[in-house]
Formats: C-alpha cells, structure tokens, sequence
C-alpha cells in the first residue's frame, strides 16, 4: 500500500491547537544503586501539565564478584524494582520486579568489570513495553530498586508518553502565540 504524505488537508490552526495542548514527551531517569541496598529514583511532572505514559525502556549493569573474586558482568540481573505513582504513593507493582522482566532493552555492558571482552553479550534487541498510565502534573514517579548484589549496578529509564498541557499553561502559550502573531502583522506593516 503506497501512502500518499498529501492526501489529506492540513488545517494549520487545528494542528497548532492540538499541538499546543499535548505533545510527545520522554521522561528519563538514572539511578546507581549501592551493594545490597536499595536506592529511590525520582523523575518530575512538572506543573506544566498532565504526563500520560505509553511505553517504558530501559538498560541496567549485572556487575557483581562471585566468591569475592574480581568484579565481572555476570550477566545475572540483581536489581528488583516497584513503580509507584509519587501522588498518593500508589504502587503500580504488586511488588517488587527483577528490571529483566521489565525493560527492554534491558542489561548492557558496563565498564566496570574486569573481564568485559568475556563477559556474556548484552541484549540488542529494543522492544518498547506498554506502560499506560496518567501521572498527575506537579507529581513524581519514582522508582525504588534493590540491589542484591555485591557491587554497585546502575540503571537508566524512559518514559515515553503525551504531555497534556493544563488549561493554565495552556492559556498562557495561546497570549504568547497572539503576541507573537501582533508582532508578526505589526513587522509586516
């Protein structure tokens, strides 16, 4: 099927309307969690408007040394993770879940071993994973991990989604979108 880019009329101010109002956004967080403990990642809504999230992806480190030996990636996924909603503290997990499960796409490679040319191969394979949910402007999430391993392990998330723009951000864009336009006629004439 050949999709023709110009098949359909574009009505600019529709489009600048809805614009205005919603957007794609990504919201990313990184955390570094210390050796058998737990550690908080937080990333903002902000009170520019409403963040509805579609997908989540993510990578992590697997660093531990097994027998107290040298520090290798053993491939072995030791952290454990609980999403909560940060207004009202609402847990979108039952529990917590080991990030493999999870994110996509998923462990990786991290410097921090000492055998990294015989450490196994990091997934390459990228598959967003559904995470619909509305979080509320001025909110958090957040993200606490567990660490089960005898070293530090990092990860890092995205959050993919719609900014829904609040009636008073909104409103505020719209004077701004005039005042430019006035200045625009103004220039003209």
């Amino acid at each position: 099927m050949v999709v023709k880019p110009f098949s359909q009329k574009i009505n600019p101010e529709e489009a600048f309307n809805l614009q205005n109002s919603q957007y794609m956004e990504r919201l990313y967080m990184q955390v570094t969690v210390p050796a058998g403990q737990t550690n908080i990642g937080q990333v903002a809504v902000s009170n520019l408007g409403h963040f509805f999230c579609m997908f989540v992806t993510g990578t992590f480190s697997t660093i531990g040394s097994p027998a107290a030996g040298p520090i290798v990636d053993t491939g072995i996924s030791y952290l454990s993770g609980q999403l909560i909603d940060g207004a009202g503290q609402r847990k979108l997990f039952n529990d917590r879940i080991p990030l493999d499960l999870w994110l996509s796409p998923g462990r990786r490679k991290d410097a921090a071993s000492t055998t990294v040319l015989a450490d196994p191969v990091s997934n390459s394979l990228f598959y967003p994973i559904p995470l619909e949910y509305l979080f509320t402007a001025n909110s958090t999430i957040i993200l606490d991990v567990v660490n089960t391993s005898d070293e530090p392990n990092s990860l890092e998330v995205c959050f993919h989604g719609i900014r829904v723009i609040s009636q008073m951000a909104q409103a505020g864009r719209n004077t701004n979108n005039q005042m430019r336009r006035m200045g625009n006629n103004q220039n003209r004439g």
